[in-house]
């Protein structure tokens, strides 16, 4: 019996796809301009106090050097430049998602897993995956590295395909599911949807992350008490300035939420443009058995 090329064993597109099927729909074009003006309030705030307080900061100390004065001007531009700096590394503050379980797999590996992928990309309008890794889990996600400057430059995109998910599906299902995640970037749906999930991202990591400051100020406040109230005074000032950003942080949060439903209904209009409404149904049927069985099986294991 001749071996099935790639060709043959692709699923079909289906027939007759209306041309509007995955034009965006003015609920979602509403709530993604209501989001990207929630982002342009919260990143104008940020880049504002940042600007701010570098030019307090850079005043002090010319007028410290200039003015004779040297030690109070510095002291009191210690301030500033401290909260300056703190702001300035959120501005190079990288996302990394590493996940030691998943295994990178190139296109030398699986040429046709390879072929199959970037054909889905291709017929959605997302750009290929930079990277695929294989999991155990009965799952399929695209995911990438974040830093504030995503919100210029795209970021590379990862793609994950879980083993649990390839043994439980059809390929035709396996299709929909990875056309699904493909759609939340595909080029067809509004790019203001791809920038608000990024900046959302970001946003959120600047918040809580916490650094050097945060551990500089914990150990100055558990010293001599002489000394320690300096770090106690501080860690409140951060607090009130996180709290400032993240009381912004509540308009991109809301205005997200409302449009993450229309995100997803958006990628599974793509799904079903190149795969099928039946496909994607029979998938999300089956991916929730078999979800129980690998979440049974790992306590089974452990």
């Amino acid at each position: 019996m001749p071996i099935a090329t790639q060709a043959e064993l692709y699923p079909p597109n289906p027939r007759e796809v209306p041309p509007d099927l995955t034009a965006p729909t003015p609920a979602y074009k509403r709530r993604a301009w209501l989001a990207f003006g929630g982002l342009v309030v919260f990143v104008g705030l940020y880049l504002g106090l940042t600007v701010y307080l570098g030019w307090l900061s850079f005043r002090l100390i010319y007028d410290a050097v200039t003015g004779g004065s040297a030690f109070f001007g510095l002291l009191a531009a210690a301030l500033p430049a401290l909260f300056f700096a703190f702001l300035v590394r959120g501005l190079f503050l990288v996302k990394h998602r590493r996940d030691e379980s998943l295994v990178e797999v190139t296109a030398d590996d699986q040429p046709e897993l390879f072929r199959f992928v970037h054909r889905i990309a291709d017929e959605t309008g997302a750009p290929r995956p930079h990277r695929v890794f294989l999991s155990a889990r009965v799952n399929a996600a695209v995911f990438y590295d974040l830093s504030f400057w995503n919100l210029i430059w795209p970021s590379r995109k990862n793609l994950e395909i879980g083993l649990g998910l390839v043994e439980a599906l059809s390929l035709d299902e396996i299709k929909a599911v990875v056309a699904h995640e493909f759609g939340h970037f595909a080029q067809r749906t509004m790019a203001v949807g791809r920038w608000v999930y990024i900046a959302h991202q970001i946003a959120g990591h600047v918040i809580v992350s916490r650094g050097w400051l945060d551990r500089m100020l914990h150990g100055l406040s558990g010293v001599d008490i002489r000394i320690a109230w300096i770090g106690w005074t501080l860690r409140l000032l951060v607090w009130a300035l996180r709290a400032v950003l993240d009381t912004f942080f509540l308009l991109v949060i809301h205005a997200h939420s409302a449009l993450s439903r229309e995100m997803e209904l958006q990628a599974d209009l793509v799904a079903v443009s190149v795969s099928g409404s039946d496909s994607l149904i029979h998938a999300l049927h089956k991916l929730g058995a078999a979800d129980d069985a690998w979440d049974r099986a790992s306590r089974l294991a452990i």
